[in-house]
C-alpha cells in the first residue's frame, strides 16, 4: 500500500487523480492538513495528522512535504512535480535536480527537461516521465459570451533567479486600461493572493481566488511565470505570456524560459498588452499550432498522466516491499 501526503489544497489537486487511478488495494492513508480537508473531500482514506510511525511508501508532490515525511521517519518516498518542471540553472531545492532530494527513490516528472536534470543530480534514483495527472481533471469553460480575460502573477522570488521576478507591478497600469473595455478577472499565486487581490479590488477588478474558477470562466489567461499558463493552454484556450525586463533572453532555462514560451502571445512592453490580448482572443491557426507544439515539450504525454503515475507508483512500491519488511522487523525488535 502507498500513503499520500498533501499539505496544501493545490497539492491535493495534483495527487487526487493519481490516488483515484491506484488499485483500491494499493491505497493506504491520504494525509492532509486542516487547510486541505475540503480539497480532499470524498476521497477514501483521507485523514488529518502527521504521517509518522509507518514504514509504507509515501508519495507527495511538494519538497516541503517530502522533508516533513522524512523527518517523521519515512524512508521510502516518491516525489512528483506539482508544476511544469521548471528550474533555473541552479540547485534550488524545490525544483527538478535541486539539492536535498537525495533520499527520494522515485521521481515522477512531467517532461524530459525535468527528467534530464533529475537524472543528472540523482543518478541512483528511478525517474519516470508521466506528464501531468491533473490535466485530465481540469474544468472546462462553463458558457460562451463576451470574452473574459484573466490575469495572474507568480510570487516574487527574484532572489532565486531574475526569471522569478513577478511582473505584477510592471503591468498594473496596462491591466487597468484593459479592464475599461474588456471583462477582466484577477487571480494570483496563493502566496500572493492577499496582496495582489487587494490591488485588484482597488482597481475594481473582480478577484477570483480559485484557479478552477478561472478555468470555468476565462477565455484568455495572461500570466508571467506559472505552470498554470500551460494548464490553461492544455484546455485548448489561448494564453498571453507576460515578460518582465528582468527576464534574460540570453539565458535558456527551458520550458517557460524559453523553449516553450511560444505557448502564447509574448508581451514585453505593457503598452502592447491590449494588442496581445486581442490577438489571443482571435486565436488564429498559427497560434494554436504553436501552443500545441509548446505543450508537447511541457507534458509528455498530454493525457493519461494519472494512469502512468499510478502504474509507476505501484511498480515502485512492490519493488520496495522487501526493504519495508526489513524496516518493520527492525522496529519490532
Amino acid at each position: 500500500m502507498i500513503d499520500f501526503l498533501a499539505s496544501c489544497p493545490w497539492y491535493v489537486d495534483h495527487v487526487r487523480p493519481v490516488w483515484l487511478a491506484l488499485p483500491p488495494e494499493m491505497r493506504g492513508r491520504f494525509y492532509v492538513s486542516q487547510r486541505s480537508v475540503h480539497a480532499a473531500a470524498g476521497l477514501p482514506g483521507v485523514m488529518t495528522g502527521r504521517p509518522g510511525g509507518e514504514v509504507r511508501p509515501i508519495y507527495t508532490v511538494s519538497f516541503g512535504d517530502f522533508r516533513s515525511a522524512r523527518m517523521l521517519g519515512r524512508q521510502t518516498i516518491a516525489l512528483g512535480q506539482h508544476g511544469a518542471g521548471q528550474s533555473y540553472s541552479n540547485d534550488y531545492p524545490a525544483y527538478p535536480g535541486g539539492r536535498g532530494q537525495g533520499e527520494v527513490s522515485l521521481f515522477l516528472v512531467p517532461n524530459e527537461t525535468a527528467a534530464r536534470r533529475t537524472r543528472a543530480a540523482y543518478p541512483r534514483a528511478r525517474v519516470e516521465i508521466v506528464g501531468c495527472p491533473k490535466l485530465d481533471t481540469l474544468p472546462t469553460k462553463d458558457r460562451d459570451g463576451a470574452p473574459v480575460i484573466a490575469f495572474s502573477f507568480h510570487w516574487n522570488s527574484k532572489s532565486i533567479a531574475p526569471e522569478m521576478t513577478s511582473a505584477w507591478e510592471h503591468y498594473q497600469r496596462a491591466i487597468i486600461l484593459l479592464s475599461r473595455h474588456r471583462h477582466v478577472l484577477g487571480h494570483a499565486h496563493p502566496r500572493e493572493m492577499f496582496k495582489i487581490g487587494r490591488w485588484y479590488q482597488r482597481a475594481n477588478i473582480e478577484v477570483v481566488t480559485s484557479f478552477d474558477d478561472v478555468l470555468r470562466r476565462a477565455d484568455v489567461y495572461a500570466c508571467d511565470n506559472s505552470s498554470s499558463l500551460f494548464e490553461f493552454a492544455a484546455t485548448g484556450r489561448p494564453v498571453v505570456v507576460l515578460n518582465h525586463p528582468a527576464y534574460r533572453r540570453n539565458v535558456e532555462h527551458g520550458l517557460r524560459f524559453w523553449a516553450a514560451a511560444s505557448v502564447g502571445v509574448n508581451v514585453d512592453d505593457p503598452l502592447r498588452l491590449g494588442a496581445a490580448v486581442e490577438r489571443a482572443v482571435e486565436d488564429p491557426p498559427e497560434m494554436r499550432a504553436a501552443r500545441e507544439k509548446a505543450l508537447r515539450i511541457v507534458y509528455q504525454p498530454l493525457r493519461g498522466g494519472a494512469e502512468l503515475a499510478a502504474a509507476a507508483l505501484v511498480d515502485w512500491a512492490r519493488s520496495q516491499a522487501p526493504e519495508a519488511r526489513r524496516q518493520r522487523e527492525r522496529r519490532v525488535r
